[in-house]
């Protein structure tokens, strides 16, 4: 049984744990990835060995990430393996590509719009997902899986998990916006809070009073907000590290804030788990939150990190200030 993994090249750490992996499994694969130590010969022409390999493999699996999308020789390669294979086994109706999704993607939407959008997805951080790939090696297939098989699965879904915590970014899927009491009076809404992304950071620009009013009422509170459409799980690194922190750095350019609130909720209704309040001085803050703290099932389930200020939290009625390495350390 020889397997095609077609992959992005940013995504080589945790495909070559993937190819071993199988190989271990069973004696009985051969796993072809172009990123894995001799599979091209020097001096062979890099386009034709996938091909050839193509043409050699009995299944294809392409590692659906954020990069592979990004990289056009990938979407090239998919296009043609699911033409080639197509014609190839169809008839006979057998499967022949198994797509496993790289977190952040989610496995539901991983070929969705594609007109591979109708087959079936699996995750290469889900057990089951990969437990249900080995079931039908075995049964379809007919390849003898070894011995200690869960032994070896949960070994490999370890180290991918150390990959991924390592790797993440936390604003990848984010989306980044800002938000205020709107109730107040306001021709536009930049006119109160607006947002721009920097190389190494999120620049927030508030006025609490920009028609300069005597009489103004201020909005309740202003909030730079990262919002998880498919959910953020923080309790992964929890799991990995119980002294597992949430830091991040604040730059108060221009003294005008006092204080801030950093508010964790989770959920499609978007209820607060945490609130934590912070000091703020004048220049760099760096700052940090223990995962700990807000240990609980919903850490798994984040739905949005917001990063909040309110009237008595500022000095000035107008400043700026930027969030910048937010990370899990």
């Amino acid at each position: 049984m020889r397997i095609f993994i077609s992959h992005a090249t940013k995504n080589r750490e945790v495909v070559l744990r993937f190819a071993e992996f199988l190989e271990r499994v069973s004696s009985e694969v051969e796993v072809f990835c172009s990123s894995e130590k001799g599979s091209i010969p020097v001096g062979k022409n890099f386009v034709q060995t996938i091909f050839d390999e193509l043409n050699n493999s009995d299944l294809f699996i392409p590692m659906i990430s954020k990069e592979y999308y990004e990289s056009k020789f990938c979407m090239m390669e998919l296009g043609v393996a699911y033409s080639y294979l197509y014609n190839r086994y169809s008839s006979q109706g057998e499967d022949y590509i198994f797509p496993f999704a790289i977190p952040p993607i989610q496995k539901g939407h991983a070929l969705s719009g594609t007109p591979m959008a109708n087959i079936q997805t699996g995750s290469i951080s889900d057990e089951a997902d990969i437990h249900s790939f080995l079931e039908y090696l075995s049964s379809e297939k007919g390849v003898n899986i070894g011995s200690g098989i869960n032994q070896k699965l949960h070994s490999f879904l370890f180290e991918v998990d150390q990959i991924f915590l390592k790797n993440q970014n936390i604003l990848d899927g984010a989306k980044i916006g800002t938000y205020f009491d709107d109730s107040i009076d306001f021709k536009r809404r930049e006119d109160i809070s607006g947002i721009s992304t920097t190389e190494n950071g999120l620049v927030v620009n508030y006025n609490m009073n920009p028609y300069e009013k005597t009489d103004v009422r201020y909005p309740k509170f202003i909030s730079m907000v990262l919002r998880y459409v498919d959910k953020l799980d923080l309790s992964r690194y929890l799991n990995m590290n119980a002294q597992a922190e949430f830091v991040f750095e604040l730059m108060n350019f221009t003294n005008s804030l006092k204080r801030i609130f950093v508010e964790f909720k989770y959920s499609d209704n978007n209820q607060i788990l945490e609130t934590f309040e912070f000091p703020v001085q004048y220049g760099e803050n760096k700052l940090n939150i223990s995962l700990e703290k807000m240990k609980s099932t919903a850490l798994s389930n984040i739905s949005e990190i917001c990063f909040v200020i309110h009237p008595d939290d500022v000095e000035e009625e107008e400043g700026m200030f930027k969030i910048s390495g937010i990370q899990i350390h």
